[in-house]
């Protein structure tokens, strides 16, 4: 039987675990500045200097199939591309 510090320490895990990504909200005009182009912007997770920022990747990862795509192509681009940065991270 677990002890209750062990039972508590594994719901907060599991709450932080399950929990949404919650990223600060980026303005349109930052976003329209990332430098990603204009094209890429259902997902944003580059800042200004083209680094990935890790709480809007979680986010976009979280969101990838609320997106609605032209090409069913591009959310298996987008998918590949966001799991890439995941693994470089190492998360």
């Amino acid at each position: 039987m677990l002890s209750r510090m062990a039972r508590v320490t594994l719901a907060a895990l599991a709450l932080t675990w399950c929990a949404p990504a919650a990223a600060e909200e980026w303005s349109r005009t930052y976003i329209s500045r990332l430098p990603d182009g204009r094209k890429a912007r259902h997902l944003p997770h580059h800042d200004e200097t083209g680094a990935v920022d890790l709480s809007h990747l979680r986010a976009a990862r979280s969101r990838l199939g609320q997106v609605k795509w032209l090409d069913a192509a591009n959310q298996e681009r987008a998918r590949r591309h966001l799991e890439e940065h995941w693994r470089e991270l190492d998360r």
